[in-house]
């Protein structure tokens, strides 16, 4: 099942809970940290608002246990996917694994880093660690299913996505990865039934889809579909209006919306490097949206 918002919300009372009775228990405040990172990740609430009240968080719980494993993989995903402080995030993975080197979601999450980085070799044995860990952990199985697409293995992406999904068919990073693979493999008949099925309770989205399929084929199911969401979500997630618009061959509207994503410094943004992305690549617009965020180009 996915996390919700009434999820996040009884785990920070029990966090707030445990500092009423120590105020320095470092592991509280990196659950708080991880908290407002995963509202922000999930779009809940806003960067701008969950950003620094997760930074802050993972600041406090360092500084009072300077050796807490879980303290330091809290500080690390906030300079990965909030400060896109790359320096800064490596140091703090590696530091985490030091720490505690059986511990799946920080080997997972450095493995995103990796790839983030472009450093695939490396990525892939830290994934392949943490399933070793924790072979049974959906979200550990998500983030590999996105590293497999980063790493071009779509076949593979593929088969794990579908038998995930048999179990846990609301897994986003699963879908997400499951949708990715289908697009960069060119089996839109495919991605677009992902699309009815994802949208099967959202009779606007599927009258748009089937709309521009009409006019256009699967580029025109995407355009319309992003239309929609655009005038929808656009405030708070620019980039999965991007996103329609990169499925769609629509370059322009693409990059005017990764722009706004920038602008928002959207958690999504340091995943650039995905192929999804390399019909913008040789854009001068899409180059410097790499180099502002110190991305590897």
């Amino acid at each position: 099942m996915p996390l919700t918002k009434a999820d996040f919300d009884t785990a920070q009372q029990c966090f707030n809970l445990a500092l009423q009775r120590d105020p320095d228990y470092a592991a509280a405040h990196a659950g708080i940290a991880l908290v407002w990172a995963y509202r922000q990740q999930l779009l809940i609430t806003r960067p701008t608002e969950a950003g620094p009240k997760a930074k802050a968080a993972a600041l406090k719980a360092v500084s009072f246990d300077d050796n807490a494993a879980e303290a330091h993989l809290a500080l690390a995903d906030i300079m990965t996917w909030t400060d896109w402080d790359w320096a800064g995030a490596e140091r703090e993975w590696k530091r985490t694994i030091e720490l505690n080197p059986n511990l799946p979601d920080a080997r997972a999450f450095y493995s995103h880093y990796l790839n983030i980085m472009r450093r695939p070799d490396e990525a892939m044995t830290q994934i392949q660690r943490a399933l070793e860990l924790d072979p049974f952990n959906v979200i550990i199985q998500g983030f590999y299913a996105i590293d497999l697409v980063f790493v071009r293995r779509y076949d593979d992406a593929i088969t794990l996505a579908r038998r995930v999904l048999q179990t846990a068919p609301d897994a986003p990073l699963v879908q997400s990865a499951l949708y990715q693979a289908l697009f960069d493999k060119q089996m839109y008949s495919e991605a677009l039934a992902l699309d009815k099925q994802l949208f099967a309770g959202d009779p606007e989205y599927i009258k748009a889809f089937e709309r521009g399929y009409a006019e256009s084929g699967y580029p025109g199911s995407q355009k319309r579909g992003a239309e929609v969401y655009a005038a929808r979500e656009g405030a708070i997630d620019p980039l999965g209006v991007a996103n329609g618009y990169v499925y769609a061959g629509e370059k322009d509207r693409a990059l005017e919306w990764l722009e706004k994503a920038f602008e928002q410094r959207h958690p999504g943004l340091p995943y650039l490097g995905l192929p999804m992305y390399d019909g913008l690549r040789s854009d001068p617009r899409f180059q410097s949206l790499l180099r502002r965020m110190n991305l590897p180009q």
